[in-house]
């Protein structure tokens, strides 16, 4: 009894000790940017797509997310430290899957971006993700303007999402 138990501790310490010696950490309020990075500014996103408006939605989920995470203060260009820039190079919206008449019945919207910390006084680009994209799918709709609502709600979805993994792979260097 008393071996089993010597050797179920034993294996426990060598668990952790292996999660923490191959860098897994929970994902949280790391900041790996250099100490002199505390505020930031973050302008409108360029928009090189042919989708009308969207650089809006993600320039203000960017925001969000950065207003949320609390790790760096949001201001002004001149008065950054660093300047997230962004720009959507491509937006694509199309058809997934069909159903038995030959009718659409999903969508995929894909975004592809482009994002980048500039150092204020050098000009220096301190992190940058040149092909960032992901896809959101929705459900086709006869109704035109059910679509159009469901296409923005998937773009929104995507903005998000994206906002959120620019703030982390920003901070964390991945």
């Amino acid at each position: 009894m008393r071996n089993h138990l010597l050797s179920r501790s034993l294996i426990a310490v060598f668990a952790i000790l292996f999660l923490l010696g191959c860098g897994y950490h929970f994902k949280g309020k790391e900041n790996n940017l250099p100490r002199d990075i505390q505020t930031v500014a973050i302008p409108i996103f360029k928009n090189n797509t042919t989708e009308t408006n969207i650089e809006n939605l993600f320039t203000n989920a960017v925001i969000a997310e950065f207003v949320k995470g609390k790790e760096l203060k949001l201001v002004d260009v001149n008065q950054a430290d660093a300047v997230i820039y962004g720009t959507l190079k491509e937006y694509h919206n199309d058809t997934l899957t069909y159903s038995g008449g030959g009718r659409v019945s999903q969508y995929r919207v894909r975004i592809v971006a482009e994002v980048s910390l500039v150092r204020t006084k050098t000009g220096k680009v301190i992190w940058r993700a040149k092909n960032l994209q992901e896809f959101e799918d929705y459900d086709a709709s006869t109704d035109t303007i059910t679509n159009e609502a469901r296409k923005k709600e998937a773009i929104q979805k995507l903005a998000k999402f994206m906002a959120e993994m620019i703030h982390d792979r920003m901070l964390e260097n991945f």
